[in-house]
């Protein structure tokens, strides 16, 4: 079954991606730091990662960065999402390779398609 890693704090979006996926035909792994996030991706191939911008204690655009810096994580999909008010994070995110960055509202709003498009993308 496809796999998509989400990092995300609020549990309102992990609910949502959690449902979301599993009305995809996905399994999805929800992980709240990092060293959780890499030591899953020792043993795991995500079709999608889902990284909510501005958790507090976890630097999203360097995240981003070690993984698209990293071969064997460098083509794995990040969709990054967060507080719109914080555009400075989600030009960060954008900037340090993110696939594609979106305010939190038009992401739950996305949701569905984003996964389809992705699982559809990478099979």
């Amino acid at each position: 079954m496809p796999l998509i890693i989400l990092i995300v704090n609020e549990i309102v979006f992990r609910d949502a991606i959690e449902r979301a996926s599993r009305e995809e035909g996905m399994k999805s792994l929800c992980l709240k730091d990092e060293d959780a996030f890499w030591a899953a991706l020792q043993e795991l191939t995500p079709k999608l990662i889902l990284l909510e911008i501005g958790i507090p204690t976890l630097d999203g655009a360097e995240l981003i960065q070690k993984l698209k810096r990293n071969s064997s994580t460098r083509k794995i999909p990040i969709v990054a999402f967060g507080n719109s008010l914080r555009a400075d994070l989600l030009q960060d995110a954008k900037e340090m390779g993110a696939d594609l960055v979106l305010p939190k509202s038009a992401f739950r709003e996305q949701l569905p398609e984003i996964i389809r498009h992705y699982d559809k993308q990478h099979k």
